[in-house]
């Protein structure tokens, strides 16, 4: 298969931005989302690299897209600490040729301390790189840049609920919730279950559950959630494995580390690929207005279909699942390293 071509007219697909920084900050409505869809858009990427492989999967588009000038990848944030985990976020970005983009480590203790893959990744790790305290790499970038950064976070919200809460620094003058008012586009968030139940994301530890339900009501403008039964139909890394038959690829190791041998579900690498393209036409994804109701003792969320609701959630065609899963593995696909 020829991948290169099939990246660049992905990357053509984007429509032409929308609005200049200055209109978009002046002219947004706190009750609308902000899809922007112009070339290179800052992007913040917040993962809970760790219990599950399909993070690792994100990553990886996240790199990919960003080679083909679809989103600026301005930053990496943990939402979980513990173990070699920093080390192998640096892995996976020497191994992808990003160097550059700075590291976030979170202060909250969420999730485990190991992980099926951490030394796959970590043993590329040069040793090097910028690593900041998370809400001190959110800042930093939202301060500095001169577009609206969208942020898409994969994980555990705990990241948001600190950067919400936080006060001025050397970075800038303004709160954490008046930075984020005025310099961050869309914030995408994976998980919830539709209309209602527990997931993962929400619940999986005391800190996750108050931090979904604290973002859900503070944070100063709408939501996009990606619900996750619809990225948990689709299948991501699957392709990637079966032409990788050797295993030399950093994520072909890390999906049969973790004990798969037929790629993932999709939810966090299915959110990172339609967040870059600002859910537009290319994605065949529509939206729903909704009230968000989170208990923050169980993480247990409701979903309610609203036409003044505060939030919204994703819908997808069932019939382009199988456009979907070929497109994220082509992304995998295009960043192996499939040579001896």
């Amino acid at each position: 298969m020829n991948i290169k071509p099939f990246i660049i007219i992905m990357a053509l697909c984007a429509l032409p931005g929308c609005r200049t920084q200055r209109a978009a900050q002046s002219a947004r409505r706190a009750d609308t989302l902000c899809l922007r869809s112009e070339r290179h858009k800052p992007v913040i990427l917040d993962v809970d690299m760790c219990t599950d492989v399909d993070d690792v999967c994100a990553l990886r588009i996240a790199t990919a897209l960003d080679d083909a000038g679809v989103i600026s990848l301005r930053g990496v944030a943990y939402s979980v600490r513990g173990g070699n985990n920093i080390e192998a976020m640096r892995g996976m970005l020497v191994y992808d040729g990003k160097r550059r983009v700075p590291i976030g480590r979170t202060a909250v203790p969420n999730g485990p301390e190991t992980s099926p893959y951490w030394d796959i990744l970590a043993a590329y790790n040069d040793g090097r790189g910028r690593v900041y305290d998370a809400v001190t790499l959110y800042r930093r970038i939202l301060a500095s840049s001169k577009r609206p950064v969208d942020i898409i976070t994969t994980g555990y919200v705990s990241n948001l609920e600190a950067l919400i809460k936080s006060g001025p620094d050397k970075y800038s003058p303004l709160s954490g919730e008046e930075l984020v008012r005025r310099r961050c586009g869309q914030l995408y968030v994976v998980g919830g279950s539709y209309p209602e139940g527990r997931d993962n994301n929400f619940f999986f530890t005391e800190n996750a559950r108050h931090a979904i339900w604290y973002i859900t009501r503070h944070w100063p403008a709408p939501i996009l959630f990606f619900r996750n039964d619809i990225g948990g139909r689709l299948r991501c890394g699957g392709g990637l494995q079966r032409a990788d038959t050797a295993r030399r690829d950093i994520v072909t190791r890390s999906l049969w580390a973790f004990g798969t041998a037929d790629g993932r579900n999709a939810w966090d690498p299915f959110a990172v690929w339609a967040a870059a393209y600002s859910c537009g036409p290319i994605t065949r994804l529509g939206f729903k207005r909704v009230d968000v109701e989170i208990d923050p003792a169980t993480g247990r969320n409701r979903f309610a279909d609203s036409p003044t609701g505060r939030h919204f959630v994703i819908t997808a065609p069932a019939d382009a699942d199988a456009y979907y899963n070929h497109t994220m593995d082509s992304l995998l696909i295009v960043k192996a390293r499939l040579g001896k």
